[in-house]
């Protein structure tokens, strides 16, 4: 081996490395979103935070 292809097998490596870093460090967005439910009376999808429907007024229970 000469110098030339183990400078460059070092290049690779290390390239490889700072790459899988840059990824494990990425996260998904998901933490501002919210889980949804859907209306029983009007089919409107609603959030879990209010208790009525913001369509038709209808008072749901969310099932479990």
């Amino acid at each position: 081996m000469n110098a030339t292809s183990i400078s460059f097998g070092v290049l690779i490596v290390l390239f490889t490395i700072l790459l899988l870093a840059w990824r494990r460090r990425l996260k998904p967005q998901t933490i501002g979103f919210r889980s949804q439910r859907m209306c029983p009376s009007c089919g409107l999808i609603t959030s879990r935070l209010n208790p009525r429907c913001l369509e038709c007024g209808v008072a749901s229970v969310p099932k479990r």
